[in-house]
């Protein structure tokens, strides 16, 4: 039975709007993918995006490294445990692509921010928009351009030995570029623009290792309270450009994934960008507005990363079956609105398995 909401609870105004939904529930991004042929007998695919959550023994772990009362050794062997048990839980549940889960990140800009010259790690550290967690500013000292990329600071290579679907998310070169300190640049289009450029250098490196689905986070398209005024028409269309640079010649290896914003005012602009898919978070934008046609996959954020409670599959197959009969798409994907890493491990992986019966309850409606 779904839980009572009081009369102040609040309701995704996509949701509210179109799908009169009356759960108030949260998730991660995980991609499904309907073939949109009615006949063929398949599931939907799950994918995990995003940074996972660390286990409380592995955080301890962490911290005691950090004050010098544990050896890199002992972290590295909890890590490398916990990825390995991450990737056994994909593959159990079906998962088409597999990601190791990023546990070994600190925060969602520092592997690129460590791969890029020009830009320095700093000690200043900046809320994660509206989240209780933080991350490490990037400052901006010099011209930015690809440096040495260690494919191992992104990826547990070996721990992937053997998977050929292969996924990592990444920031966007915007989102990027607007959560860094600019030190160098006198013009903002002449800093993302180098940020596109090498980001494309680093995403090369490690299509190599194997990767074959990009996902770039781009919240800062729809969500800036970091700034007193919210961006225009001209910088939309920069931004646009920074990920049409990033995405050029492989288009089918890329997903454009907005959160904890509306992406309404912008779907038009989204969907024209050469990508396999676009995400949406669905307890920001007001699906109602939306009436475009396409044959991209559509990334739904129909569950939110920041609550604990673990969604029912069937709310999660019905909310995206509902939203199914108002916009017409062919390809969906069922995702949360950004990464797991909000929550508890052991919820973490209750809600993906809650997505992997949810993407059974949905091909069994269809």
């Amino acid at each position: 039975m779904p839980p009572q909401l009081s009369d102040g609870a609040l309701i995704p105004i996509g949701i509210r709007q179109a799908l009169f939904l009356t759960e108030y529930e949260y998730n991660r991004t995980y991609i499904i993918r309907i073939t949109g042929n009615d006949n063929e007998n398949m599931s939907p695919e799950i994918q995990l995006a995003g940074i996972h959550p660390r286990s409380e023994k592995l955080i301890e772990l962490t911290r005691s490294y950090e004050r010098a009362k544990t050896s890199w050794s002992q972290v590295e062997v909890q890590l490398e445990q916990e990825t390995r048990e991450l990737i056994k839980l994909q593959k159990s549940l079906g998962f088409g692509h597999i990601s190791d889960g990023a546990l070994g990140w600190q925060d969602q800009l520092r592997p690129i921010t460590r791969s890029l010259k020009g830009v320095e790690s700093g000690t200043r550290y900046s809320r994660w928009f509206d989240t209780n967690t933080f991350y490490q500013k990037p400052i901006v000292v010099g011209k930015i351009s690809a440096g040495e990329t260690n494919p191992e600071n992104f990826l547990q290579t070996k721990l992937l030995a053997g998977e050929k679907n292969r996924k990592i998310t990444l920031p966007g070169p915007y989102t990027f570029s607007q959560l860094s300190e600019n030190k160098y640049y006198e013009k903002y289009p002449d800093l993302l623009v180098d940020v596109a450029v090498a980001e494309r250098e680093i995403i090369k490196r490690l299509r190599n290792e194997g990767v074959s689905l990009f996902q770039l986070s781009e919240p800062c398209l729809v969500y800036q309270p970091y700034r007193e005024t919210f961006r225009d028409k001209s910088e939309v269309e920069l931004a646009l450009k920074a990920i049409r640079s990033v995405v050029e010649n492989n288009p089918g290896e890329f997903v454009i994934q907005t959160y904890f914003g509306d992406a309404s005012p912008l779907f038009s602009e989204l969907l024209d960008l050469p990508v396999r898919g676009i995400g949406i978070d669905l307890f920001e934008t007001d699906v109602s507005s939306l009436s475009e046609q396409t044959s991209k996959t559509l990334v739904l954020g129909v569950v939110d990363s920041r609550e604990s409670y673990v969604e029912d599959p069937h709310w999660i197959a019905d909310t995206v079956r509902k939203l199914s009969e108002q916009v017409d798409v062919q390809d969906l994907v069922f995702a949360s609105n950004s990464d797991l890493k909000f929550v508890p491990q052991g919820i973490a992986n209750q809600k993906l398995e809650a997505l992997s019966k949810a993407s059974e309850l949905f091909e069994g409606s269809r």
